[in-house]
């Protein structure tokens, strides 16, 4: 109810602006001669107008960032993470998304790091149904606020309504990427103490082994340097990127932030920070973003 609130409340800026502009018109020529006054009114225009920008400008603005990770084999991924349709985005934003998705050749899978949800109230099926657009084959784990932590329980229906559409789930289980010899493992949520690490134990440093999760602190728990890479979101890099402060908002035991990490215990970590927000309905000098690695 207080997220649906602060999302509809937001609106109130534009008026707020227009107010502040027309209470100070009339009065610019004789508020020159008193510069403190100045520089506190032009504070507040850039307050709101950054506001403003935030709110309903760059939280829609998805960009598409392609990096290179050398790993030792040859890959294509798409990676997503967070979208957090619910109360803040809907299945609107998620088509354009998916658009964009499509407009890419030659990937072998899209990897979605989980945060589907963020407490909604529609008919899963319906708000998620652009991913039955996607022309890769698509595998996704659970985040915390899929599970419950926080969220309203909808696990079970989520898992359903993501098999309808031709999402494969994977809950500590592994596959391998079509055409590829390459082995996909999906482990469970951190926050929920879900993420079994051991079952990266049962395969070979020789293989090629990708682990996809929710949070980066399920690396620290690492017993070998068998993964090659491991690829999560959570962070949202912070989601309202402010120099110096930023990184105390990121809700993560380690040090971790966005891009490409070489991992204490071997292997690499890659960190998307994703598409949508929690909290506030916000985002500030960090952008939706879909990531195309190109692995080597």
């Amino acid at each position: 109810m207080i997220h649906s609130i602060i999302y509809y409340i937001s609106y109130l800026s534009f008026p707020f602006l227009t107010l502040l502009i027309y209470l100070n018109w009339r009065h610019w020529s004789a508020l020159k001669t008193r510069k403190w006054k100045l520089i506190l009114l032009a504070f507040f225009y850039l307050l709101t107008l950054t506001f403003i920008y935030a709110r309903f400008v760059e939280r829609y603005r998805i960009t598409v960032h392609h990096t290179e990770i050398e790993i030792g084999f040859e890959s294509k991924l798409i990676v997503i993470a967070d979208p957090h349709l619910g109360v803040y985005k809907n299945s609107n934003f998620l088509k354009q998304v998916v658009k964009k998705i499509n407009q890419e050749e030659g990937v072998d899978a899209v990897l979605i790091a989980g945060d589907f949800t963020y407490e909604p109230h529609q008919n899963l099926v319906e708000l998620f149904k652009p991913l039955s657009e996607i022309k890769f084959p698509t595998y996704a784990v659970l985040g915390n606020h899929d599970v419950e932590k926080p969220g309203p329980p909808l696990r079970l229906e989520l898992k359903a309504a993501l098999k309808t559409l031709g999402i494969d789930v994977l809950q500590n289980q592994s596959t391998q990427i079509p055409q590829r010899p390459i082995y996909l493992i999906g482990l469970g949520a951190h926050m929920a103490n879900e993420d079994d690490v051991s079952l990266i134990n049962s395969f070979q440093k020789e293989e090629n082994v990708i682990v996809l999760t929710h949070n980066p602190d399920t690396t620290l728990s690492y017993q070998n340097d068998v993964a090659d890479l491991t690829i999560t979101g959570h962070t949202h890099g912070g989601q309202i990127r402010l120099p110096w402060i930023y990184k105390y908002a990121i809700p993560t035991q380690g040090d971790f932030d966005q891009g490409v990490y070489k991992m204490k215990s071997g292997g690499k970590l890659f960190i998307t920070s994703g598409l949508g927000e929690v909290l506030l309905p916000m985002r500030l000098g960090i952008p939706p973003v879909i990531d195309i690695l190109e692995l080597k």
